[in-house]
């Protein structure tokens, strides 16, 4: 228990799960929190090795012993789902992030459902817990922030709206682990009023600098959730649509952070001697994937089968326009998150362990679209030889870290299947150079002896294929929605190698797009 809970302060305390747990307590009294510990080792004892798992729990594999403690999780998730409390949100929250890494199909959103249900029956997300002692009270922020951030996780890969609202959060974010420790009262920051704080970083630490972002980020990606292309009739070029507003949020946000938290190298080698390294890149590949999740909608896809659909979207824009500013930011936020992964991955083991988050993944994921639309598209200004050759080299790259998740994370199989599926796709529209063997390729399954039994497929619960009419909307179709039923990607696949959409846009079609 010890070696999970050593992996977990290590790994995810801090950049998942806003240092919820003070260490001291979980350590030396792990029996006054079963739930909470056992899902711990859920999560956790993935990361031993063969060694360790055969020292400590007799098994052959860390994933053996993640596996035979997660239905004993699970139990206790069921057994505690009328019974609020601090213990029982934080058990939920690390147990729904197992899941979604075991690649469940819909297990990990019930289980933070059943958190985000419990922190706002608590209120949570008000200052009303005076009557409990200063760290109690910090415990329980964090918590509450722990919440937030799991909800705009699964958010963006789930493609679901986030359920927790800005509107009505008044808590102060975290403290620093020494404020808890020495139980300080909160210093009263605030997602609104962070950005004009005049003190030292250090006086804060640089999680609710974390916060902020991944909630601006979110921001972002919760259009891309709504489809926002066809649901905004203001141009995002007008000052006053959403997108515009909260690209600037942004942007205004990233020019704000103090010089120490501003992306260098010597600004990681400090971060990550004081072990945040993870929480200081996690939060550079948001700020610049932030600029792409939603701005990737309006690179236009020149393919031979889109310029025989002509699809307006809300605001009056052909889908065939490009807005050179719109994909200027997007291409260079993209190459520049690939860049830095590129640099990243070829540094020492530390750096290649702080690389690795769920943030991370998220941010390679989004801007894998944009690297791929840079290679194929023969764009007269981003088709240079020298792009495509960056362009291939990031997503090579995107493809290498993710390889390297594999061992811990099935879910990273489900992402590289996707990535791999989306090449193939351009490739085929673009070149005319169909893969056959994608055709064929197994759907990523489960690795746990007992899946979930429900995932949305099309026409129950998820997007009909007959809906996705061009390159965007397949693409959009392959990548969104991990919990969806893995065999659809392979059924879009052979729809569209096998001659999709010449012989399948029908005029039917086209005005149920148009409506």
């Amino acid at each position: 228990m010890q070696a999970c809970f050593d992996i977990f302060f290590e790994r995810h305390l801090s950049n998942t799960f806003c240092g919820f747990v003070y260490r001291p307590d979980l350590e030396n009294h792990p029996a006054e929190a079963p739930f909470l510990s056992t899902a711990i080792i859920c999560l956790c004892a993935r990361y031993l090795s063969g060694a360790q798992a055969k020292e400590y729990f007799g098994l052959q594999t860390g994933e053996e012993a993640s596996h035979l403690y997660t239905p004993i999780a699970r139990s206790l998730a069921r057994a505690t789902l009328d019974e609020p409390s601090v213990q029982n949100i934080q058990g939920n929250l690390v147990l729904s992030l197992s899941e979604f890494f075991d690649n469940e199909g819909s297990s990990h959103w019930m289980y933070a459902g059943t958190a985000i249900r419990m922190a706002q029956i608590m209120r949570l997300n008000k200052e009303y817990h005076q009557s409990h002692s200063l760290k109690d009270q910090e415990i329980r922020r964090r918590t509450f922030w722990a919440c937030v951030l799991v909800d705009k996780l699964l958010a963006y890969f789930l493609t679901k709206p986030a359920a927790i609202c800005g509107v009505n959060i008044s808590s102060p974010l975290p403290g620093t682990d020494a404020s808890l420790a020495y139980q300080e009262p909160t210093r009263g920051l605030t997602l609104q009023s962070i950005e004009s704080f005049a003190g030292f970083p250090s006086d804060v630490g640089i999680l609710p600098y974390l916060i902020k972002t991944i909630w601006h980020w979110g921001d972002m990606s919760a259009l891309n959730t709504c489809n926002h292309r066809f649901v905004y009739k203001i141009a995002p070029t007008d000052p006053a649509s959403p997108f515009y507003q909260r690209h600037d949020d942004m942007r205004r946000w990233s020019l704000s952070l103090p010089q120490i938290l501003q992306w260098s190298d010597d600004s990681y080698s400090n971060h990550s001697s004081l072990g945040h390294g993870k929480d200081f890149i996690a939060m550079h590949f948001l700020i610049r994937s932030a600029s792409c999740v939603a701005h990737q909608a309006y690179l236009p896809q020149l393919d031979g089968s889109s310029i025989l659909v002509e699809i307006v979207d809300a605001a009056g824009w052909s889908l065939l326009h490009k807005d050179s500013g719109l994909v200027d930011v997007c291409v260079t936020n993209a190459l520049e998150t690939a860049e830095l992964a590129t640099k990243l991955i070829k540094s020492g083991a530390k750096t290649r362990s702080d690389l690795q988050s769920v943030w991370v993944a998220a941010s390679l994921f989004i801007v894998s679209n944009t690297l791929l639309w840079i290679q194929y598209s023969n764009d007269a200004q981003y088709g240079t030889a020298t792009l495509v050759q960056d362009a291939e080299r990031g997503f090579d790259t995107v493809l290498q870290i993710m390889s390297l998740w594999e061992g811990h994370w099935t879910a990273a199989s489900q992402w590289l299947h996707t990535l791999r599926a989306m090449r193939a796709m351009y490739r085929a529209a673009y070149l005319g150079d169909v893969d056959q063997s994608l055709v064929a390729e197994a759907a990523v399954p489960s690795s746990s002896p007992e899946s979930s039994k429900f995932r949305p497929r099309p026409g129950d619960g998820f997007l009909s294929l007959h809906a996705a009419s061009t390159l965007s909307e397949s693409l959009r179709f392959l990548a969104s929605d991990t919990s969806v039923e893995p065999k659809r990607l392979q059924t879009v696949w052979t729809q569209f190698a096998t001659g999709w959409p010449h012989d399948f846009v029908s005029d039917d079609l086209y005005g149920t797009l148009q409506s």
